[in-house]
């Protein structure tokens, strides 16, 4: 098998699922296997993590997917409106929106390193900075992945911001969270280090998203 090929196929059958997609929608509501909010939630945040993958890769956005940051947002907003809405079951309102907070930095970070200008980079970084700070100051718990994302932009954005614009030496600061990034990665290691191999692969397979396992 030809792997230009290969990943040209796979890019082809990308953008004819992207063109069927609001048929496949609107049926799924007529039809009654769209599934609750929760799965249509799961669809989304597994669409996003998958592009952003491709979008690292240097394919570009093939699908929209400032679309799907707004459609998984509107999502989370209309769940909120129901306490006991099964979108909560097994995570907070806040945690469900540090996973779509953390998709956004991890989406500003990447459309940073590709921009061409200066100022378009650092208007991606200061969002990515700004949405951070928001779950690190106001979240009591942070999840752990979310806490790493988001001490990586800020570290980032210590790199082209001013002692003026920090009230203290950017060096100092990354070095200060430099050092907080290192605990929280610690802490994370270790429920996962008496597993094997396969369950860490699973792990990390679920945390990047796969277009394959999408379900309507």
């Amino acid at each position: 098998v030809n792997p230009s090929k290969a990943e040209e196929q796979g890019l082809s059958d990308l953008t004819t699922c992207h063109n069927m997609d609001q048929e496949v929608v609107d049926n799924g509501d007529h039809e009654g296997f769209k599934g609750g909010k929760d799965v249509y939630f799961e669809l989304l945040m597994g669409r996003i993590r998958g592009l952003l993958l491709l979008m690292k890769k240097g394919d570009g956005d093939l699908w929209g997917i400032e679309d799907l940051f707004e459609d998984a947002r509107a999502e989370l907003v209309s769940a909120l409106q129901s306490p006991q809405h099964s979108l909560f079951n097994d995570l907070s309102p806040a945690g469900q929106m540090q996973r779509l907070d953390a998709a956004l930095i991890d989406f500003h970070l990447t459309m940073a390193k590709k921009a061409e200008g200066e100022e378009a980079r650092k208007k991606h970084g200061n969002v990515a900075s700004m949405i951070s700070i928001r779950m690190l100051v106001e979240d009591e718990y942070v999840i752990g992945d979310a806490a790493l994302l988001a001490l990586k932009a800020l570290i980032e954005s210590t790199m082209t911001s001013s002692s003026e614009e920090y009230g203290d030496d950017p060096s100092d600061v990354r070095s200060k969270l430099f050092q907080y990034r290192h605990k929280v990665g610690e802490q994370l290691s270790q429920p996962l280090a008496g597993k094997n191999l396969v369950a860490r692969e699973c792990r990390n397979a679920c945390l990047i998203g796969d277009f394959v396992m999408e379900a309507f």
